[in-house]
Parts: C-alpha cells; sequence; structure tokens
C-alpha cells in the first residue's frame, strides 16, 4: 500500500509539472536573468514569491478548503465564486494561456527549423493534435506523466546542466533598478498562481480514479503531489534564470523573450539549440494545452449541468484557442499583464484566507478583504487605462508597499477591519 501511495504521488506530481510548465515558465524565466546579471538571485527570490511559493499555498488551501475552486471561493458569496472562476478559466483557458503555448511553440520551435510555414498551418496541427488527446478525459494525468513529460524533462537539465558546466569569469550588471520587484511582478505572467487555485482540482479527479474516496486521504495526496510538482518547476526555474544571467553579456539589448531563450540555448549547443529548444517548448506547451484543455472544459461542464457537454466544451475551447494563437507571443502578453495584475491580488489574499480558515470567526471577514483588494486594483486599472485619471492613480500609487505592487493590502485590511466591525456590532446588538 505505502509503494501504490508513493508510486501515485509521484506520477501525479510529475504530471502536475508538465501541466504548470508551459509557454511562460519557458520565455520569462531566462529574459529575467539576462536583465537581473549579477543579481540574479534576487530576481530568483522575487519570481519565486508569486510563482512557486503561491502555487504551493493555493494548492494547500484548495486542498483544505474541499478540493474544488468553488468551496475555495464561495466563502465570499456564491456569486462570486462563479463569477471569478469564469474569469479564471477564461484567462488560463482560450484567451490567453492556451493561444499562448500555441503561438510560443510556433516562434520557438517551428520558425527556426522551418521558416516558411504559415503559423496558422502549424496552430491547425497544434490544436488539432491536442483535441485528439483531450477529446476523453480519462486518465488524462497518466497520458501525460508517462507519455509527454519525461521528454519535456529531459530536455530541460541538459539546458540547465550544460549552462552550469560553462560559468562565465563575470556576469553583467543587472540592467533593472529593482530587481526584485521586477521579478515578483514577471512571477504573476505565468500563470502558475491561477494555474494552482484550478489543477489541484485535477489532481482530485485522478485520485478519485486511483481509489482514494476519503477526504483526509486526498487532502494528503493532493499537497504531496503538489509539493513534487513545484520543487521540480523551483529547480527549472532557477536553472533558467541563471541561464539568463549567465549568458546575459553575449545577448544583445532589444531582444524580445522567445529571442532571448533561443538565442542562450544557441550559445550552449550551437546548431543543436535549434533542436533542443523545438523540443523543449513544444512539449513544455503541448503538456500544457492538454492539462488546462481538460480542466476548463470539465469546469465549464459542471458549472452548466452537462447542458454544455465536455466534448462541446473542448472543440469550443480549441478552436478559440486556435485563432487567437495567430496573434503572436508578444501580442497576447502586452494584453496580459493589466488584466493579471488585477485578478492576483483577490487569488492571493483568498488563498491566505483559506490556510487560516479555522481562525476566522466571522465569515463575512471574506468578502470585506477580498471585495477592498478588488476594489483597488479595478481602480487602479482604470486610473491606468485613463490620462484624465492621472492624479487618481498617483494617489492610490502613494499606498503603503505600493513599490513592491501591493497597494490592495491597506484596502484589504479597511475592508477586512470594516466588516469585523459590522459583524460585533449587530452581535452585541442582538444581545
Amino acid at each position: 500500500m505505502m509503494m501504490k501511495k508513493l508510486k501515485d504521488v509521484m506520477v501525479i506530481g510529475v504530471a502536475l509539472f508538465a501541466m504548470f510548465f508551459g509557454a511562460g515558465n519557458l520565455i520569462f524565466p531566462p529574459q529575467l536573468g539576462v536583465l537581473s546579471g549579477d543579481s540574479w538571485l534576487q530576481a530568483i527570490m522575487g519570481f519565486f514569491t508569486t510563482d512557486v511559493s503561491l502555487s504551493i499555498l493555493a494548492i494547500i488551501a484548495i486542498a483544505k478548503s474541499g478540493g474544488t475552486f468553488n468551496s475555495f471561493a464561495s466563502k465570499v458569496g456564491t456569486k462570486f465564486s462563479i463569477i471569478m472562476g469564469i474569469i479564471i478559466m477564461l484567462i488560463i483557458g482560450p484567451l490567453l494561456a492556451l493561444p499562448r503555448t500555441g503561438a510560443v511553440s510556433y516562434e520557438m520551435g517551428i520558425v527556426p527549423i522551418f521558416p516558411g510555414m504559415p503559423q496558422y498551418i502549424f496552430t491547425l496541427i497544434y490544436f488539432g493534435i491536442s483535441l485528439l488527446f483531450v477529446i476523453n478525459p480519462k486518465g488524462i494525468i497518466d497520458k501525460i506523466a508517462v507519455y509527454l513529460t519525461p521528454v519535456l524533462l529531459i530536455a530541460l537539465v541538459s539546458i540547465i546542466v550544460k549552462n552550469m558546466l560553462m560559468p562565465v569569469e563575470t556576469m553583467a550588471e543587472a540592467q533593472l533598478t529593482n530587481v526584485y520587484t521586477y521579478a515578483f511582478l514577471e512571477g504573476y505572467q505565468t500563470l502558475d498562481g491561477l494555474g494552482a487555485v484550478i489543477f489541484a482540482g485535477i489532481i482530485l479527479v485522478s485520485l478519485k480514479e486511483k481509489g482514494y474516496t476519503d477526504t483526509s486521504s486526498q487532502i494528503k495526496m493532493t499537497i504531496k503531489s503538489g509539493l513534487i510538482a513545484l520543487s521540480i518547476i523551483g529547480f527549472v526555474y532557477g536553472g533558467l534564470i541563471y541561464l539568463g544571467a549567465n549568458g546575459a553579456a553575449n545577448i544583445p539589448e532589444g531582444m524580445n523573450r522567445t529571442e532571448t531563450f533561443m538565442a542562450l540555448v544557441d550559445r550552449m549547443f550551437g546548431q543543436y539549440g535549434v533542436w533542443m529548444v523545438a523540443v523543449t517548448v513544444i512539449f513544455a506547451c503541448f503538456t500544457t494545452t492538454v492539462g488546462l484543455t481538460t480542466t476548463v472544459a470539465e469546469y465549464f461542464n459542471e458549472l452548466t449541468n452537462n447542458k454544455l457537454s465536455y466534448r462541446f466544451n473542448v472543440i469550443t475551447i480549441t478552436l478559440i484557442s486556435f485563432l487567437l494563437a495567430n496573434l503572436g507571443v508578444e501580442q497576447i502578453v502586452y494584453f496580459s499583464g493589466p488584466i493579471l495584475n488585477m485578478i492576483y491580488p483577490a487569488i492571493l489574499v483568498l488563498i491566505i484566507l483559506n490556510l487560516f480558515d479555522k481562525y476566522i470567526r466571522f465569515k463575512g471577514v471574506y468578502s470585506g478583504v477580498v471585495g477592498g483588494t478588488l476594489a483597488f486594483s479595478i481602480l487602479i486599472f482604470i486610473c491606468q487605462s485613463f490620462d484624465a485619471l492621472s492624479q487618481t492613480r498617483n494617489w492610490l500609487l502613494s499606498f503603503p508597499m505600493s513599490t513592491y505592487e501591493m497597494g490592495w493590502l491597506l484596502p484589504a485590511i479597511i475592508g477586512g477591519l470594516a466588516t469585523s466591525m459590522t459583524y460585533k456590532i449587530k452581535t452585541s446588538r442582538a444581545a
């Protein structure tokens, strides 16, 4: 029994790593390393704060709250849970993350080898094969772990180890004035924090398939699998950031994210680097595509009580992802930043509240804290979109912790205190 549990934890953990590790995970850390130069350790710390650490805490919070996003977010309110769930699913699904996997695969995996291939031809093939994988969701975790992850891991480890064996005498100086803050914000772009609150549900489904039916064992296995997945991711991120820092002196200014990663690998492997990049990128993106498509399709199937069938959902998601993927990587990343900065803080405070749920006597604190956080984030988003609101924006940016993009902290605290005081006043009157 012990060996079976260990095997199941490893299989699910490795598959979960593959689903987490996609387009953003490949293109953001190397460029971050280039920009941070000799301050690469600060970059790792900042990136880990909003990516690895947040993802681990998210998986633990979801497991403790009941194993689903609804049980995690409904403490704020049923309508909030549904609306936020839909927004997150669209972000990590057909509107952002999934198109990015196809676009990155094309720009980094195909263009250098087959420059004449039209993007729409590749993305059609890419999402078509993905559809074949996900059309039947049963055993999807095992398919990823057994067939796809080994190739991805071998390619990634080869790049990281090779880089460690060819250090430079002097690293380039950091090009950033505040490395930690920049890395902190880049961690949002991987979408791992959002993915974690959703992927925990996939783990739960897989555990049930493997015979783990009681809540206690599901929570323990979910946390263990999540820790394995994110430990591997942490190692890979650290290696990729160091890869960028180590080769920063050889990277011309003005390169975009995909070009930077390709140049770094070419420095180590020469003509073989093109093929190394192609294998790494396509497998990294494809495993994420399969995992995300399955997750989003099952979510909308359950949300609509089977009115939108799983099969209909995966076909629709795949079609939209195919169309948007042809916009290109930089265009997708450009639009994603403001949206993620608006959504992430609310998810972050939800994670923290769920972790300490047993100490929260009045559950109305959830709506106060999350409401204050969202109000600030949405207002910042609006002010940054219109020049006429620049004075309001400057006032909001004067809030404590705004330097670290955490100006929402004060409104969150005020919101929580306000709801707590309201509860105490009502309680005392009732007494």
